[in-house]
């Protein structure tokens, strides 16, 4: 989910526990984590690194920690220098570092959900876990979000009924999505992976066929559709790319991949996930493909 409607989720909670001077620190907590879209500045030219960019490690358990104790201390350091006001340090202590922790473990929680999921368990292991029922960003939540704001920002809508509001519409998009999800489960028993698409009655069927994967449009109620199949190797073997296989780029190309495909091509081995490359999905959107010259 996108980092505007994390910190209105976190303000809503912490307003409705009864916890309107710790809002602040439940924000950050909510929304530090993604300050990992800075990460890239320095890894994307590293490819061991793959895991320090957005949706990478600071999107783990660990990782969590981590983003909320620098946000914290951040804070402490932006007081003790006079940069915050002491009005506006009230909450300061326990409370204040566990609000922000809370934020933190909530936007996780928040973005399990939705595809391609994320390493929990990070730097343990690179596996993304996710729950496959909402797309991932889903721009309707993002606009959704955005116009909340604005109409509280106005004074259209008091904080209080702005809030409720949204809260209320949130959570019946996510029961619309859950509903859909569990709906589909029936026809899709035998898939390797489903995909959410942005229309809840359509997703991504992936099938693993031996030597090729297949992907099947589905949509509810009609079934599966149109078909795509994409041989797995071409020109080559797995025993011959099994060396590529602990490459970082090829780690990094595989982290950011639903599917993988290799082929021989003009004295290289070209490894692809073909649903990105061909636009069936658009994130994430970079390392979508990586050549290794065949020595």
């Amino acid at each position: 989910m996108d980092s505007l409607t994390h910190a209105l989720v976190a303000a809503a909670l912490a307003y409705a526990a009864g916890l309107p001077h710790l809002l602040p620190f439940f924000v950050l907590g909510a929304v530090i984590i993604d300050a990992d879209v800075l990460f890239s500045l320095f890894s994307r030219n590293t490819p061991s690194l793959y895991l320090f960019i957005h949706g990478g490690i600071a999107h783990s358990l660990t990782g969590a920690v981590v983003m909320s104790a620098l946000a914290y201390a951040g804070i402490v350091l932006a007081t003790i220098a006079g940069l915050i006001p002491p009005a506006l340090s009230f909450g300061f202590g326990p409370a204040g570092a566990a609000a922000v922790l809370t934020g933190a473990f909530l936007h996780l929680a928040m973005d399990l959900p939705a595809s391609p999921g994320i390493p929990l368990l990070a730097p343990h292991s690179d596996k993304k876990y996710a729950l496959f029922v909402l797309p991932g960003p889903s721009f309707l939540l993002m606009a959704l979000s955005l116009f909340f704001l604005i109409w509280m920002a106005l004074g259209v809508v008091t904080f209080a009924g702005g809030m409720a509001a949204y809260m209320a519409i949130f959570c019946v998009f996510l029961l619309v999505r859950a509903i859909a999800f569990c709906l589909s489960r029936p026809e899709l028993r035998d898939v390797m992976l489903v995909l959410p698409q942005p229309d809840p009655r359509r997703w991504l069927a992936l099938y693993d066929r031996g030597e090729a994967w297949e992907v099947k449009e589905y949509r509810m109620g009609r079934g599966s559709g149109a078909s795509m199949v994409w041989q797995k190797y071409r020109g080559t073997t797995a025993a011959e790319i099994a060396p590529y296989l602990a490459l970082p780029e090829l780690k990094r190309l595989r982290y950011h991949s639903y599917l993988l495909t290799v082929e021989k091509e003009n004295g290289a081995l070209v490894f692809s996930d073909p649903l990105r490359v061909y636009g069936r999905i658009f994130y994430p959107p970079h390392y979508k493909q990586v050549r290794f010259n065949i020595p």
